[in-house]
């Protein structure tokens, strides 16, 4: 059984307010004149009353909107679709609730205030989450992180990081998931935020629960349940009972699964919270199952799907089919379980299939690979920085020291300008030998594939035709004529090797028609040939690009490969090629016995070093990352 996390809307956290509190708040909604003071308390009120009456918070939410549209006070349009959409979201009514998310979006861009901008991203994204769509969930997720990290504001993201976590969970990609909601763990612990952290903690235990590390995620489940406990958020005590029931059912302790389970249904009715209503369901069902209570289970299995298909629950949905179908075949109800069998077939391979997953990896390598991208110029700001400051201080210095200091920083610096001098001259001199290798290279190549080719292959093929016709012609006996065909027979095989090592020198394909159709013939002829499955893939290649540049494209995806050929052992590979604005990214990836990077400079051979001047000939970069029997992955990126 896999279990959902909660996702949390970014701008709001269940906050915990003692009377006076809410006293003052309420006085606050009715005193002065109708204004914006007026609409911030209404906000304020209906937050205080989140945990203790959803009706009452929605309308005062409510109030702050007819207002907020009265004034055109843009400020209290936002505020009430952040907070609105809480509601609709613990009621289960998530169009709704994306509807108002994406005009939030709108009243803060057209406002161009970024910090709103960026709490409505994260918000339609966990409308997304919701509706099943994880792709859009996580692009929109991504866009708040940056725009989060713009603006300097590190509060929001652990909630974030939790929502992108949670996205991966529900496509079961859950060590990725695991990954980002630890990520938000770390983050979260310094900042005295209570609610937000009992959230957490109850996350990570859901992750761990589905990896099936089930005495792990119990420790992480107790402590939520007691910090959640001393501020009142009941959502994440809810969450944390229903992991438990789970937890310890799998580890065969349903005593303890059933009481935990009861625990939080009494505690999500009380409440009105069906999302989580629905999860404490589908806990007790799972217990009474095991404790072979069928009667049970399908009455708490039928309560459970009532609530998803009422509310448009699409990835519970998936599991909830499953479970009735069985429920309908043990009471021998065979024609009802193959309808739901067939319903849960086919919204399982919508929201849970292989080309979903491989859409949301491919989503957070980009978005991973600009995270770094980003890093690296954050970096490199932070030196210009400090050098700026040490030649601050050293003006200072040499106001202080006069003659002296500037006779030093002269020969200092003349003695620095020397170095590098010689140092780019050495480099560039290592260049330009390097360059005129490989043009001489792929000169020769080309002169000796067009000799093949022309020369010696029109010879051979004229030495054929006048054999063939020397046959035609004359009478031989029976054993000669054999030993005569069998030289023809040699003789086309020359003629095909010839051809065979002419293109390999220098392909037709790549001068004719260009480096994609080029890399195709090469990947599939390794393909057919059954040693190597080569799948390939291209994007953003509407034009070609510099022939200089194709024919070390190709050279390094040759080498690459018949590297993996000789030495990885592996059965298939992937070579991904892309061309976005001014920069090109080659990627070749095996799932052979890889090796230990640490030793590549010891090791190197001959093909990698071919590689590594090849990428440098054309300015570029080259990353080589393996693990023994991990597989190895090469990225190779350049600007043209």
């Amino acid at each position: 059984m896999k279990k959902y996390s909660c996702v949390a809307l970014m701008t709001l956290l269940c906050l915990y307010a003692d009377a006076q509190e809410m006293e003052d708040a309420l006085k606050r909604t009715r005193q002065g004149k109708e204004d914006t003071n007026r609409v911030l308390a209404y906000i304020e009120y209906g937050q205080l009353l989140e945990n203790e009456n959803l009706d009452s918070a929605a309308h005062y939410y409510q109030r702050a909107n007819a207002l907020s549209e009265k004034l055109d006070y843009a400020t209290g349009k936002f505020k009430y679709r952040s907070n609105y959409t809480y509601i609709l979201n613990l009621q289960g009514k998530f169009g709704q609730g994306l509807k108002l998310n994406k005009e939030s979006l709108a009243i803060a861009t057209k406002a161009k205030n970024k910090l709103n901008m960026a709490k409505a991203l994260a918000n339609i994204g966990a409308s997304y989450t919701y509706l099943g769509n994880y792709t859009e969930s996580i692009r929109y997720y991504q866009q708040a992180a940056d725009q989060f990290t713009r603006a300097g504001v590190t509060m929001f993201l652990p909630k974030l990081y939790v929502n992108i976590g949670t996205a991966f969970e529900h496509a079961n990609l859950f060590e990725k998931s695991l990954v980002y909601k630890q990520k938000a763990l770390a983050l979260a612990r310094p900042m005295a935020d209570s609610v937000q952290l009992a959230d957490i903690l109850t996350n990570v235990g859901t992750c761990l629960f589905n990896l099936k590390r089930y005495n792990d995620c119990i420790p992480y489940f107790y402590e939520g349940i007691g910090i959640a406990r001393k501020v009142k958020a009941d959502i994440y005590v809810i969450q944390a009972y229903s992991g438990l029931s789970g937890a310890f059912r799998h580890l065969e302790r349903m005593g303890e699964a059933k009481r935990y389970g009861e625990m939080g249904l009494e505690l999500a009715r009380k409440t009105g919270n069906v999302f989580l209503e629905m999860e404490c369901l589908r806990a007790l069902m799972f217990v009474a199952e095991q404790d072979n209570q069928p009667e049970v289970s399908a009455r708490y299995t039928a309560r459970a799907l009532e609530i998803a298909e009422a509310n448009g629950m699409t990835d519970h949905l998936v599991e909830l089919y499953e479970d009735y179908a069985a429920d309908l075949a043990r009471r021998k109800n065979y024609k009802a379980a193959y309808d739901y069998l067939l319903r849960y077939n086919t919204l399982n391979d919508s929201i849970q299939g292989a080309d979903v997953q491989k859409q949301l990896q491919e989503l957070d390598t980009r978005y991973l690979t600009a995270q770094k991208e980003k890093q690296i110029a954050v970096l490199e700001a932070d030196k210009q920085r400090r050098t700026t400051l040490i030649y601050s201080l050293a003006a200072g210095l040499l106001v202080l020291a006069v003659i002296s200091a500037l006779i030093y920083r002269n020969i200092t610096i003349r003695k620095k300008v020397a170095e590098n001098e010689v140092l780019q001259l050495q480099q560039e001199k290592q260049l330009v030998a390097t360059n005129s290798i490989l043009k001489g290279q792929e000169e020769e190549r080309t002169r000796v594939a067009r000799d093949l080719h022309d020369g010696l292959g029109g010879l051979l093929s004229g030495i054929k035709l006048t054999l063939n016709s020397v046959k035609g012609n004359m009478i031989l006996p029976e054993e000669s004529a054999m030993t005569f065909s069998r030289a023809l027979n040699q003789l086309d095989g020359a003629i095909s090797e010839m051809r065979r090592v002419a293109h390999s020198m220098m392909p037709e394909t790549l001068v004719r028609f260009g480096l994609i159709d080029a890399l195709h013939d090469f990947c599939d002829g390794i393909s057919a040939s059954g040693a190597l499955q080569v799948i390939m893939q291209e994007f953003g290649f509407q034009k070609r690009l510099d022939s200089s540049v194709e024919i070390v494209l190709y050279r390094v995806v040759q080498e690459l490969l018949n590297n993996v050929l000789k030495y990885a052992e592996a059965s298939e590979a992937h070579v991904q090629l892309t061309w976005v604005d001014h920069q090109v990214s080659l990627t070749v990836e095996d799932n052979g016995k890889g090796f230990d990077v640490n030793n590549l400079d010891l090791n190197k051979g001959a093909g990698l070093r071919n590689v590594k001047a090849r990428v440098d000939y054309l300015n570029g970069r080259l990353d080589i990352r393996s693990k023994p029997s991990e597989g190895t992955s090469i990225l190779v990126e350049i600007v043209v």
